[in-house]
């Protein structure tokens, strides 16, 4: 049995404004991590070229946002970090890579 009481405590307003900014920030990120590999999918096809580059965007973008999901439903804060930085790697390769093939 645990010995410790929960935090009776209400949170205090700055708390809850930091934790309402915070869950908006990454809405809005996963947002983005979702629409924008479909948008460089979509450009790709649309131009005919890279499509190769932008596929493999996409699968490591929606891998990563999978390690996410799974740290969230685990409890993992590791998992959620390294799928973010999966997401991140992933796009800036593309970006990159897309900027110096003619």
């Amino acid at each position: 049995m645990n010995s410790e009481l929960p935090d009776l405590d209400p949170p205090s307003p700055a708390d809850e404004m930091a934790l309402r900014e915070r869950g908006q920030f990454t809405s809005l990120l996963l947002g983005a991590g979702i629409l924008i590999p479909l948008g460089l999918v979509v450009m790709s096809v649309m131009s005919g070229r890279h499509l190769w580059l932008t596929l493999l965007n996409l699968g490591g973008m929606y891998g990563g946002l999978w390690v996410m999901v799974r740290g969230w439903r685990d409890e993992r804060g590791r998992l959620v970090t390294l799928g973010g930085w999966c997401m991140a790697a992933s796009l800036a390769l593309c970006l990159v890579v897309l900027s110096l093939l003619p």
